[in-house]
């Protein structure tokens, strides 16, 4: 599913014309972006929740030289399952 099947699945479940549904998903997760660039944690009930995570610096290799690089650390976005969602997933 991408963003075109979310915006339409959104359009027909609200009843509302698929511009104002693109419009909506666009401000939800522009939300989420601007909280996680703060470093705050984006929790959403009985789904998930949003945060930042520092992955740490490496020393890697160049594949097409062959040399050392230094890899920098980075910030990366981590998704963590609600309970409802993971037992919506594994049903038993």
């Amino acid at each position: 599913m991408n963003k075109a099947d979310l915006t339409e699945i959104l359009a027909d479940r609200a009843g509302i014309p698929k511009v104002r549904a693109a419009h909506v998903i666009n401000l939800l997760t522009e939300a989420i972006q601007e909280a996680l660039v703060r470093e705050e944690k984006v929790t959403i009930s009985d789904f998930g929740t949003f945060t930042v995570s520092t992955r740490r610096g490496f020393k890697g290799h160049n594949p097409r030289s062959g040399g050392a690089i230094d890899v920098p650390s980075r910030r990366i976005p981590v998704f963590r399952a609600g309970k409802k969602l993971k037992t919506t997933l594994n049903p038993e």
